[in-house]
């Protein structure tokens, strides 16, 4: 499939029906048995899923040599963001964000576990990491398209943590609950049709987090515009929205915004899939990743506030 970011899949048509096929890159195949084994769980509270279709022998996850793989039915729809939301739309998508959440935490689903806490990047480390790639670029002997377009663009970045060193986050840690999430519940892994979410896809990722980043990394990949504009209206449907199932507190969005905020600052984990692991799959999420970035950094108060409520 041309779609997608950094696994690989398949639509596969059978004498039995359509399937998706996915090979597990990113995720240990035990991590992946336990995730997909969730499904059956969270199906039963409400949760759109599509669950795994096992092996001959009962497995959940294939195992080939080293790689791995899970089946599920196909199931029609589309992975809409930024333009192709509405209000409506948002609000509902809170709604399952939250479902999600109180699904996860059923008792006895899961252990009691504490979110993994690492201090938010220093400037020196942000900026040694992106120098480290314009050197990258800088010597070698044909610069092609894709360097020549993304060097200027670290240069400014240096520049842009530079100026932003008094807006880095606490290192005290985490503010507001955690628990189980779905972990990567962002466009690529909803899957809707007729205005609802038809399917939450890609479970093999599901880990403890606060709350209040997962609903903040998901509504603004779900609500950038094509321009790297952020719908703030939409950003608020989808707070309100989650909140009718659960609760969150603006403290919490707060902390949590300024987190994403100054990871897309300091990261450029697209560079080492193309320079390092030959993966250019995930090239355009960097120019992408930019230019939502420029924007939220000129309003950065204004998306907190939204999200704050």
């Amino acid at each position: 499939m041309a779609e997608g970011v950094l696994n690989r899949n398949w639509r596969l048509v059978t004498d039995a029906g359509a399937f998706a096929l996915k090979e597990l890159d990113q995720t240990s195949p035990d991590d992946a048995r336990r995730s997909l084994a969730l499904m059956v769980s969270v199906a039963a509270d409400g949760v759109p899923v599509v669950a795994a279709v096992p092996t001959g022998s009962g497995k959940s996850v294939l195992e080939l040599g080293v790689h791995a793989y899970y089946l599920a039915p196909w199931i029609d729809g589309d992975h809409r963001r930024g333009a192709e939301m509405t209000r409506a739309t948002a609000f509902h998508m809170g709604e399952v964000l939250a479902r999600v959440r109180l699904a996860l935490a059923r008792p006895g689903l899961l252990p009691e576990a504490a979110p993994r806490f690492e201090p938010p990047p220093t400037v020196a480390t942000a900026s040694e990491r992106i120098g480290d790639y314009l050197r990258l670029i800088d010597g070698r002997d044909a610069p092609d398209e894709f360097d020549r377009a993304v060097a200027p663009l670290l240069r400014t970045r240096l520049d842009l943590v530079a100026a932003n060193e008094h807006q880095r986050p606490s290192e005290d840690g985490f503010t507001g609950p955690h628990g189980w999430t779905h972990g990567d519940c962002q466009n690529w892994n909803l899957l809707w049709r007729d205005d609802r979410i038809a399917a939450v896809l890609d479970w093999d990722r599901v880990r403890v987090n606060p709350y209040a980043e997962e609903i903040v990394r998901a509504a603004t990949y779900q609500c950038a515009l094509a321009d790297g504009s952020l719908d703030l209206d939409h950003l608020a449907a989808v707070v309100a929205g989650y909140r009718t199932f659960a609760p969150i507190g603006g403290e919490a969005l707060l902390d949590a915004a300024r987190r994403r905020w100054w990871k897309l600052l300091t990261s450029v984990w697209h560079l080492k899939y193309h320079y390092f692991l030959g993966n250019n799959a995930g090239d355009w999420l960097f120019f992408s990743d930019e230019r939502l970035l420029r924007w939220w950094t000129d309003h950065l108060h204004e998306v907190e506030s939204t999200l704050a409520g």
